[in-house]
């Protein structure tokens, strides 16, 4: 009985985390993506993001991803501010690398943070390192589009024992990678940049979903293909997928982000 209750305990808390996070995080954002630095401190318009470069190599179900940039204070005073390092599904802990200014620093992932200060016209050089899982689960995004298409009445309140149960099925994958903001303040207000020079490689059944195709150069070398761009607009929208999953994915995303599924 007790083995009965504390397993029933268990699985309360793992579905009010999960509840949780679909709440203050929505599925389309959580894709698999290059490293992120978020800026937490300070007006957005005070930063200038003057350099950035960005590679990724995706092999099988991992990403070899690499970001440098160069943070500028534009702004007439000193500013002391902190960035936070976002790494979503690295492979471990040990295959994040972070420098500050050409110097190697500690990545911890309960505190992944540094704190700076930039006097005016002043640059701060960040270069992050990460090993990554490209692999996105592909039914949490379905259930979310099935459970829209419900009629508010007939929908159940609470949960049921079939709930948990299905919360352990051996889930469906598909590869996903997205190039995100890379810089941000807070992770919401946009910073500008002055220079990006991005570089994904991806197996050669990949494409390029994103409105600005025309901003992406594509080379093929055996059986991959490099995308290369230097465009500093909407760049954050490229997702790079097999070309199989394309047209659910895009027809998944103009749900995601429609209004009545937002509200």
């Amino acid at each position: 009985m007790t083995k009965y209750v504390t397993t029933t305990v268990a699985l309360i808390a793992i579905l009010s985390l999960m509840l949780s996070g679909t709440l203050y995080a929505a599925p389309r954002n959580m894709l698999p993506r290059f490293p992120e630095f978020i800026i937490e401190k300070g007006l957005s318009e005070n930063f200038k993001v003057t350099t950035c470069e960005a590679k990724v190599k995706i092999v099988g179900s991992d990403a070899e991803s690499s970001l440098k940039v160069a943070i500028k204070n534009r702004g007439n005073s000193a500013v002391q501010s902190s960035v936070k390092f976002r790494v979503l599904y690295p492979t471990s802990e040990n295959q994040v690398q972070v420098s500050v200014n050409g110097r190697r620093i500690g990545y911890d992932r309960d505190k992944p943070r540094h704190t700076f200060e930039l006097k005016p016209d002043e640059t701060i050089v960040f270069d992050l390192k990460a090993k990554i899982a490209v692999n996105y689960s592909i039914d949490s995004i379905r259930k979310a589009l099935k459970e829209q298409e419900k009629e508010p009445e007939n929908k159940r309140k609470g949960f049921l024992a079939d709930d948990f149960t299905r919360l352990f099925e051996r889930e469906k994958f598909g590869k996903r990678f997205m190039v995100g903001p890379l810089v941000s303040k807070w992770g919401v207000f946009p910073v500008d940049f002055e220079s990006v020079k991005l570089e994904v490689t991806v197996p050669d059944d990949f494409v390029v979903v994103t409105q600005k195709a025309e901003a992406w150069q594509e080379t093929r070398t055996g059986r991959s293909k490099t995308y290369q761009s230097s465009s500093i607009d909407d760049f954050s929208a490229a997702v790079f997928l097999p070309e199989t999953d394309r047209e659910e994915f895009i027809q998944s995303q103009k749900i995601l982000t429609s209004e009545r599924f937002m509200h």
